[in-house]
Parts: structure tokens; sequence; C-alpha cells
């Protein structure tokens, strides 16, 4: 016989209806028979019980509950039931294998030592752990290098719970330099020439002035020309 493409597209079409007439049959009429043959029950909900609790109920139903999985949580408590499977309220065969999820609580971890790390390293440490870097702060130190970690907010050794913030004080070390002129400056120029040289505008005091010009520094402290450490504070007084 010689197949044509609209033979075969017949009998394709003609396969798929005999298929959906099988399925149709085997849903409505065979599988109902099957499960009419074994006791059914629903499944009881367990989601914010107990473990024991939760595996006494179950197996009153007739159910038969598998070795559970445990899994870190931060807002349900330890030995809670987190999920269960299948879902409350299904229908299903006496005997059927339950799955459920239960809490673990809240994930904690000893504290490392960040001191001396550099920032680059720090940062990636407490990622890793799963912790937040948080606010980053500068002091000057004779024995950590510039730039290296001086102390951390969370003791080392501590128990910590993940995603918490550590703040870290870095190192300026003791490197000196010269305070510039500020006087004749305006207020701006001052704090960004202060900045450019590692140094800290403090506070500003502005008073009356007819030999300066509004706005402008008067005077400072400490003075021009003096040697102090990386990151030390400079005031001045400005004209008005």
């Amino acid at each position: 016989m010689k197949w044509t493409w609209r033979k075969i597209g017949v009998l394709a079409l003609a396969s798929i209806v005999v298929i959906t007439i099988l399925v149709a049959v085997i849903d409505k009429l065979v599988l109902p028979f099957v499960v009419s043959m074994t006791d059914t029950v629903h499944v009881p909900a367990i989601v914010g019980r107990d473990r024991a609790s939760a595996e006494v109920l179950l197996r009153d139903a007739g159910l038969v509950v598998m070795e559970p999985r445990e899994q870190f949580s931060a807002t349900v408590a330890a030995g809670t039931v987190m999920s269960q499977l299948p879902y409350a309220g299904a229908t299903v065969k006496e005997g059927r294998r339950i799955y459920i999820t239960v809490s673990k609580g809240v994930e904690t971890l000893s504290m490392p030592s960040l001191y001396g790390a550099t920032m680059r390293d720090a940062r990636l440490r407490l990622m890793r752990l799963g912790l937040q870097t948080g606010d980053m702060s500068y002091d000057t130190s004779g024995s950590v290098p510039a730039g290296r970690i001086l102390r951390q907010s969370v003791p080392v050794g501590s128990s910590v719970a993940s995603g918490t913030t550590v703040n870290l004080v870095i190192s300026r070390g003791t490197t000196m330099v010269r305070v510039p002129l500020l006087v004749s400056l305006t207020l701006e120029e001052a704090e960004q020439l202060l900045r450019d040289v590692g140094l800290v505008p403090g506070a500003m005091t502005a008073i009356p002035s007819s030999a300066f010009q509004a706005g402008t520094i008067m005077h400072q402290d400490p003075p021009a020309d003096s040697l102090v450490v990386v990151g030390s504070t400079v005031t001045f007084v400005t004209a008005k």
C-alpha cells in the first residue's frame, strides 16, 4: 500500500482519538475502581506543630512518616514543622508516605578574628560565612599597618546568627602629614584640601572681621606646617 501524507495524517488523528478515549476511560473508570479498593484518608495539617506531635498525628491517620528533612530558618522555631508533602487536606491512600521539613532554628557560627586582614579579605570572609559588612571607620594605630582591620564590632569567638552585620575599624597607621595653610581659603576649599592630605575638617567658628572676606578662613588649629598623624582633626575660624 502506498502511503500518502493524507493517509499518514488520518492515521495519526485516529491514534490521538483512541489514546484520548483510553485516558478518559482509565481516569473515569479504572482509577476510581483501584482507589476504591484501598481506604483513603485526608492528610492532616501539621505545619506549625512540633515534630513529635506532627508525627503522632500522621501515624494516627494511617500515614507513613519519612525521615524529616532539616533546614535552618530565621523565622521558624527549632523543632517546628515548616512544610509537608502531600499538602494538608489532600486525599491519599492509607499508608501513603508523607515528607516533612523541620526547622533547625537560626543558623549560628563562631565569630572569627578579622584583625590585621585587608579590607578586601575581611569582606570576602564575612560574605562566605553569611555575615554582612556594616559601617567602616578609621583610626590611627602604631601596630596595625594602614588599610588593615584594627577592630571589629562583634567579639572574636562569640556566637552570631547568619546575616549579622559586623562593623569594622580600619587602621590609618601612624603616617605623619604636614598641615596645609588654610588661612584666606573658603570653607569648601579648606575642607577639600584637608581631605586630600588625609586630615579631617573639625569644628568651625564664625566671627565678624573687617580684615577677611566673609566665609574665608581666619585661623586654624593646628597651625600650618605642623606635623600630625593622618586622620587628625583640624579646626578653624571663619570670617562673617
